[in-house]
């Protein structure tokens, strides 16, 4: 499927309360606001093969929220660039707990389902192991309007290096287009940067929490 989102730093947490305090952006209410605690690690080869090709492999863990998530939930997801600006190829997949082993072990052969093939297809051959691990407090609204609807993703991220000898606090904004057409968020975040004082980055968390860390020892951007 196609995730089309746009992404913004804040400077700091306050900026996040800000959105929270006034429930309304680029003139449109807030609502339904839900907390959704989430622990990512990211996987690569060696030497970053899948983020060189503007690619990643995830393993999400979701811990269980009363009334949002009965049970805690794993998914395997594989994101690719696409020529558009705001635009990314996602293939998401729950999977099991011996599943999640097996891929936190490196043996995508084990797992067949189709976020993990086409990791295997960018790969030929190449072994993975994980990388970066992502512990990220989001909050979650809706934004609906008759020209679509959005979700407005609040992050509280910590990236921290798998040894977890180093770590990285960061604030971020998403806006997820769930409903309506790319024009339309396009124009919500235009107005959510200038409401808000944020700055667009059209780096991936797992493209920044790399670059922040060091990850694969020099500082990488794209």
């Amino acid at each position: 499927m196609l995730e089309v989102e746009a992404r913004f730093q804040a400077t700091s947490a306050r900026l996040l309360d800000q959105i929270r305090l006034q429930k309304q952006v680029a003139g449109y209410t807030l609502s339904d606001q839900t907390n959704t605690p989430q622990q990512d690690t990211y996987l690569d080869t060696m030497n970053g093969t899948l983020l060189q090709h503007g690619a990643s492999l995830r393993l999400r863990k979701k811990e269980p929220v009363p009334g949002v998530i009965k049970e805690g939930t794993q998914l395997v997801t594989f994101k690719t660039q696409t020529e558009e600006i705001y635009t990314r190829i996602e293939l998401e997949t729950p999977i099991t707990d011996r599943q999640a082993q097996a891929l936190l072990s490196g043996n995508l052969e084990k797992i067949h389902v189709e976020a993990t093939e086409a990791a295997v297809r960018h790969l030929k051959g190449q072994a993975v192991f994980p990388v970066l691990h992502v512990e990220n407090r989001r909050e979650t609204w809706c934004l609906n309007a008759d020209a679509g609807r959005v979700e407005v993703c609040l992050d509280e991220v910590q990236y921290v290096d798998m040894d977890r000898t180093q770590s990285v606090q960061g604030y971020e904004v998403e806006l997820e287009l769930k409903d309506g057409e790319p024009v339309f968020l396009q124009q919500i975040a235009d107005a959510v940067s200038q409401q808000c004082n944020l700055i667009p980055i059209f780096q991936s968390k797992y493209e920044r929490g790399v670059a922040l860390l060091k990850v694969f020892g020099v500082k990488t951007e794209r």
